[in-house]
């Protein structure tokens, strides 16, 4: 399935380079480093605590002390740290042996700072830093260029720490761009101390299988108690804006987003699912080479059918030689998804951080949040338009769909329908038309395909009127037909195939070359080329259904409207 996908978007890909768009999408120059310092909460830890033979790093994981020690066993201060308790239900499925106990989770968060932050960086074992750390009761000190900050939840691979590996250069990579990166520590191995890395060691895991179940449960309990803690925190509560919580999360954290949102976990051998949580806080994320599933046991139940519900922004970058969390059972999953998504494939990534392809993994992943989680419209354009980062290695998008930011005074959505029976495609911006097609009835067949941009309402001043046409019964097609180019207009109304009916919405237009300003999203209008003895016609902004229309005989006719983010 994978060869079929990477062949599908190569054609796609072509097609943008030679320009049959009319519009350049392509790539964007890399994200240049945040213009924050960061500073953090407090874990300072007693290492003399640590025995012969034993590591700082396996309490931060859950395996200390040959067992399961974890980080609250070396903390110095834990009323100064942020550690919530986990309290699971008593739901054997999905707990097992775990449920009605209650797990303490050990929670670092990172913020941005001022440059003058006087708290001295904290030296872990392993070589690496906690910068700025507070001690004690230090309050955080924000840095002042913004009231309040959002929220990035971290979630770390399976095994791992905020602060093991590169993780806690991540943290800071995120932090240093604005947000307060909110990071437990899981301690996965307290829970079920195997690794995920290949086939066998999979249906090792499966032999123990309630307390692999449990484990991937009890992380998106985990992440919802992290924001609790620290939304209750008085520092950190008054520079957070808790209407724009997102999260990153790193192979089985990329599940945990996911999990926390409402998506079902597989809890049998026969691929039976169920819920863990819905926490609506988390409004968008990003998995890095997240954890999908084996093909012969998919996380999400089967064929990942336990995502269909989950209506979460979501960029999975997938690497195409990762045989942890496979790109092609990524990408079915992805399929799934039924609202805002982009699926990316790193060429030759396998699984873990991929120092060379840095900057195309941040580039993507800021730019996903600063559009889905911080609305910023800028971004919301960019993440819309690119298809690959410049330099680095070799990336690679397979599945898009965006979404504008919520219309504004004077703004409409331009809702795509699809009529399975009439194998045709619609849309409308005018809310009475858009409550019918949803009511389905008097009209019936006809259902969002989940395609949409944003457009003026036809009583504003901005942008360019667009006159609709329908085929004359009897004599002209069984469609609709949208235009903003006067020339045209006036083609159509003169025409005895097509009936008028009207000024229906305002948008700007591309310049002469075809393309759009840096801040609008193009929308590319595509024909059927009479497929089925109809004209039909789709106004598309997602690069990989434009493919999927190529490859089934519809041509481009170039970028018509450029909508605002």
């Amino acid at each position: 399935m994978f060869n079929l996908l990477r062949l599908v978007f190569a054609l796609l890909a072509l097609a943008i380079d030679a320009g049959a768009y009319g519009q350049t999408f392509n790539a964007i120059p890399p994200i240049a480093p945040g213009r924050y310092s960061v500073g953090c909460s407090n874990v300072a830890q007693d290492f003399s605590r640590v025995g012969p033979g034993d590591s700082a790093q396996a309490y931060w994981e859950g395996r200390g002390g040959g067992g399961t020690g974890y980080l609250t066993d070396l903390l110095v201060d834990p009323a100064h740290a942020f550690v919530t308790g986990v309290t699971l239900p008593d739901d054997r499925e999905l707990y097992g042996d775990f449920r009605n106990r209650t797990l303490a989770s050990v929670n670092l968060v990172c913020y941005p700072t001022s440059a003058a932050n006087p708290y001295a960086d904290y030296a872990l074992p392993n070589g690496k830093i906690v910068p700025h750390m507070q001690r004690g009761a230090q309050p955080p000190i924000f840095a002042e260029d913004r009231a309040r900050y959002p929220v990035l939840l971290f979630s770390h691979g399976f095994g791992g720490s905020p602060i093991s590996s590169d993780y806690i250069e991540a943290l800071k990579v995120f932090a240093s761009h604005g947000y307060v990166v909110v990071a437990p520590f899981h301690g996965d191995s307290r829970i079920v101390d195997v690794r995920i890395d290949s086939l066998d060691e999979l249906l090792r895991a499966l032999l123990d299988f309630p307390n692999y179940t449990a484990m991937q449960a009890i992380r998106p309990r985990a992440l919802s108690a992290a924001l609790d803690v620290v939304l209750a925190d008085p520092g950190f509560a008054a520079r957070i804006d808790a209407s724009h919580i997102g999260g990153f999360g790193a192979s089985a954290g990329g599940e945990s987003l996911l999990l926390m949102r409402g998506a079902q976990l597989t809890v049998s051998i026969g691929l039976s699912s169920k819920p863990v949580i819905n926490d609506t806080r988390l409004r968008a994320g990003v998995g890095y080479v997240p954890y999908f599933g084996q093909p012969i046991f998919p996380a999400f139940g089967r064929d990942q059918r336990g995502l269909q519900g989950v209506d979460l922004p979501y960029l999975a970058i997938s690497g195409s030689e990762d045989t942890t969390a496979p790109a092609e059972v990524t990408a079915i999953g992805m399929t799934q998804l039924p609202g805002v998504r982009q699926f990316v494939v790193l060429e030759g990534v396998r699984h873990g951080f991929d120092v060379a392809a840095s900057d195309d993994i941040f580039t993507w992943s800021l730019t996903f949040l600063d559009a889905y989680v911080d609305d910023q419209p800028r971004a919301r354009a960019t993440s819309a338009r690119m298809t690959r980062v410049q330099g680095g290695g070799d990336d690679v998008l397979l599945l898009d769909r965006a979404q504008p930011l919520p219309p504004a005074s004077g703004e409409q959505w331009a809702i795509e329908y699809y009529n399975p029976s009439l194998d045709h495609y619609f849309m409308t911006s005018g809310p009475g038309e858009v409550a019918i097609l949803d009511a389905g009835t008097p009209i019936v067949g006809w259902v969002r395909t989940g395609y949409i941009f944003k457009v003026y309402a036809p009583g504003t001043a901005a942008g360019t009127p667009a006159c609709r046409f329908f085929g004359k019964a009897g004599v002209g097609p069984n469609t609709h037909f949208f235009s903003i180019l006067p020339n045209e207009c006036a083609d159509v109304m003169a025409s005895p195939l097509w009936t008028f009916e009207g000024l229906v919405f305002r948008v700007e237009g591309p310049n002469a070359a075809g393309e759009c300003p840096a801040d609008r999203v193009p929308v590319v209008r595509m024909y059927n080329n009479g497929k089925g003895g109809e004209a039909n016609h789709r106004y598309l902004t997602s690069h990989s259904e434009i493919g999927a229309m190529l490859l089934q005989g519809w041509i481009v006719e170039g970028t018509v409207f450029c909508s605002l983010p």
